[in-house]
């Protein structure tokens, strides 16, 4: 009797066996109708499983509800880029400026326009592409990325120009962090330094005494920071041509030794900063951090006070150093105006300096925030030389974006180590979650599962 029982339960334990399958992968019993396959089909999104009417259905359901989402991503981004702005162009205002009213205008409804359409064309292109191909590699994001980054047309041209400045210099990071990353190129100590300092040296040269390749309102922005200059103080000290030395205190700057000057300065300057670097820091973790800030609010309100400490820390001295740099140099060659060009040039180089006092995750973001002022630089310098024909290329500006998104996107997908913490979380909430993040999330998962 005993062994008639047993063999009944062996006869379906091997039954069930039978109708199971073991995943390679993870060593998991499936159903004899789901196989492996199924499960690498069904991981990649559908890819392959061609186009019917379902799947147009769901990608136009799925295409709506991002454009929804992205409208209005566009519209908190662009009140607050307009809230950031009026405080960088004068960071010691006593109240907070009026953005309601430019949040109804018609640039912001073409923003807002772009915002929606981008993430909705992505994602479409990848349904599609994964539907079509049988290749399973990151070409898929990278011809998504450049057919959405062609919805920038909507955006007018100095804003297309911006963007795309923004979004180049975003790219070479990327290029850059990704051929360390797979051994094509060697590891440069402190790159993210060298560059800022290059690039600051450029735009304290201009704004010394070429102003005019310069955004105007960078110009401006930079004039505030600097606290006693003014255009025309830059004008009489600088630019203009002179007959004898001037002193700091004949220009009107300050009096009294430039030193002691400099730092009483630097202290003064801090709250200020304080003030500007507030919503920088703020912004992403309200963004990003809203569960972490519940879960442990003293934690994070702790690092972000920190990490303004440090920022206002860096501005001040940063600023401080280049108009100490320049009194210095000035004194010691003890020429009238105009300012010899060596002197701002090696100021920006000093300052820059002050980036090391940054933490290493911020060195890349502000090497970063710095790149895309000099390409405007150098294409303004381009455009008044003669070779300002060259520059003429139709929708120049939306290729280029387009070509840049495209390496952005395939690192987002693919090597997302390669893009700044911040890029990282402005493409999870504007885009999504990168299909390297779902998978691993997914292999974690199944680890749990399986430990448990």
């Amino acid at each position: 009797m005993g062994d008639t029982s047993r063999k009944s339960r062996d006869h379906v334990e091997a039954k069930t066996r039978k109708d199971e399958q073991i995943l390679p992968e993870n060593g998991y019993r499936l159903p004899k109708a789901v196989t492996p396959a199924t499960v690498s089909q069904l991981e990649d999104g559908g890819k392959g499983s061609g186009i019917n009417k379902t799947f147009l259905a769901k990608l136009l359901r799925d295409f709506l509800r991002r454009f929804m989402r992205g409208g209005s991503f566009g519209v908190g981004l662009y009140a607050g880029v307009r809230l950031v702005s009026a405080l960088l162009r004068n960071p010691f205002r006593q109240t907070l400026p009026d953005v309601w009213r430019a949040v109804v205008s018609t640039d912001c409804a073409r923003v807002a326009s772009f915002f929606g359409l981008y993430p909705s064309i992505y994602h479409m292109m990848v349904d599609v592409l994964r539907a079509v191909r049988t290749q399973k590699d990151g070409w898929t994001y990278g011809i998504s990325g450049a057919v959405a980054g062609l919805s920038i047309a909507i955006l007018d041209e100095s804003r297309r120009k911006t963007v795309t400045f923004f979004t180049v210099a975003r790219a070479l990071g990327a290029l850059v962090s990704t051929l360390v990353a797979r051994g094509h190129l060697g590891t440069l100590p402190f790159l993210e330094v060298w560059v800022f300092c290059a690039c600051v040296s450029v735009i304290v040269y201009c704004t010394a005494l070429k102003p005019q390749y310069l955004t105007p309102g960078y110009y401006r922005s930079i004039v505030k920071w600097s606290r006693d200059y003014s255009d025309e103080k830059l004008e009489k000290l600088f630019r203009v041509q002179g007959d004898r030395f001037l002193t700091c205190e004949e220009a009107g700057l300050h009096e009294g030794p430039c030193v002691r000057q400099r730092f009483e300065d630097c202290l003064r300057s801090l709250p200020g900063f304080a003030k500007l670097y507030l919503p920088i820091h703020l912004t992403p973790v309200l963004l990003f951090k809203r569960k972490v800030l519940k879960e442990r609010p003293w934690y994070v309100l702790r690092s972000l006070a920190k990490n303004m400490v440090i920022s206002t820390a860096f501005l001040g001295v940063m600023c401080s150093l280049a108009k100490l740099t320049i009194c210095v140099l000035r004194d010691l060659a003890h020429l009238p105006p105009p300012l010899p060009s060596y002197i701002p040039a090696v100021a920006g180089a000093v300052c820059g300096l002050a980036l090391i006092l940054e933490r290493f995750s911020r060195r890349k973001e502000l090497s970063l925030f710095v790149l895309p002022h000099t390409f405007n630089i150098l294409y303004i310098a381009l455009k008044r030389s003669r070779f300002a024909s060259s520059l003429k290329v139709p929708h120049g500006f939306t290729l280029a974006f387009a070509l840049s998104m495209s390496s952005i996107m395939h690192a987002f997908e693919r090597e997302p180590d390669s893009l700044t913490i911040l890029i990282q979380g402005i493409l999870r909430f504007f885009v999504g979650c990168s299909s390297n993040t779902t998978k691993a999330t997914m292999t974690t998962s199944r680890k749990t599962d399986k430990l448990g």
